[in-house]
């Protein structure tokens, strides 16, 4: 494990990792609108439109709670927009979306030493398909979040649980969830299929980093704040954009990792 770890930081570093992350934080802030339209109108057909909102905005303001109205007013506007689209607004907008989908499937091919990808039309269809899977999973993630804070509220707290277990139920949970869309990610994104147990080292690695990255950086913005007293109104969207850029770098140590694991059990299946 510590060698595998040790070829992650340096496959992390020969593939220039940082401007890596750097990439894909611009792709996900120019997806995150359409990425939002889309999963609010998916949970508006189940929910209300301020339920949909409350349930992404929910997940949103646990990583930067300060900023937790700037969000909701981004969010409303974006309900707006919805239903001023038709047909032809939505797959324009998902055409955006699948930008981001595509780099981190040209990103995965380089980490994993794929050599030849699916072509264009094919790796088009293939990150359409992925943004139908990576929603879905990220839709029910919600539902299951979701579940949880009722029993917290109806039935952990009643029963008089102490507070500890209940937050580290709710990590454990979370850790669970981001693990699984790692998982898919390191899997499946590549032009060839990565061995499981690969994948899940490295989506379990990943799921750690990445919670507490986002623990510290809730706890940055709490205690520091500094964002909205240099950038002022603007501060929620720089402070969105460090934490891509810190989730991107996460994404690609994680990924490395896999890679690293698979490599060396490769080489000793032959």
């Amino acid at each position: 494990m510590i060698v595998a770890l040790w070829k992650a930081l340096r496959g992390f570093a020969a593939h220039r990792g940082l401007f890596m992350a750097a990439g894909l934080s611009f792709y996900l802030l120019i997806c995150l609108i359409p990425m939002l339209f889309l999963v609010v109108s998916a949970l508006g057909f189940v929910l209300t439109n301020e339920a949909a909102t409350q349930a992404v905005l929910s997940q949103l303001s646990q990583i930067m709670p300060v900023y937790r109205k700037e969000l909701s007013d981004a969010l409303a506007r974006i309900i707006a927009t919805r239903n001023l689209s038709g047909l032809l607004g939505t797959a324009i907008l998902l055409l955006f979306s699948t930008q981001l989908f595509g780099s981190l499937r040209l990103v995965m091919n380089e980490i994993f030493g794929v050599k030849r990808g699916r072509g264009f039309l094919r790796g088009m269809l293939s990150d359409v398909l992925m943004l139908f899977v990576m929603g879905a999973l990220f839709l029910a993630s919600i539902g299951i979040m979701d579940l949880f804070f009722w029993l917290r509220t109806f039935v952990l707290a009643p029963a008089l649980m102490p507070r500890q277990w209940i937050r580290s139920m709710a990590v454990a949970l979370s850790l669970g969830l981001n693990a699984g869309l790692f998982f898919v990610a390191y899997r499946y994104f590549p032009a060839r299929q990565v061995l499981a147990g690969a994948a899940l080292a490295g989506a379990l690695l990943a799921a750690a980093l990445w919670e507490i990255a986002k623990q510290l950086f809730r706890w940055y913005i709490l205690a520091v704040g500094v964002y909205d007293q240099i950038y002022g109104p603007l501060g929620a969207l720089v402070a969105l954009a460090m934490f891509a850029y810190y989730t991107g770098i996460v994404l690609l140590l994680g990924a490395e990792y896999a890679a690293a694991l698979e490599a060396w059990r490769r080489s000793r299946r032959s």
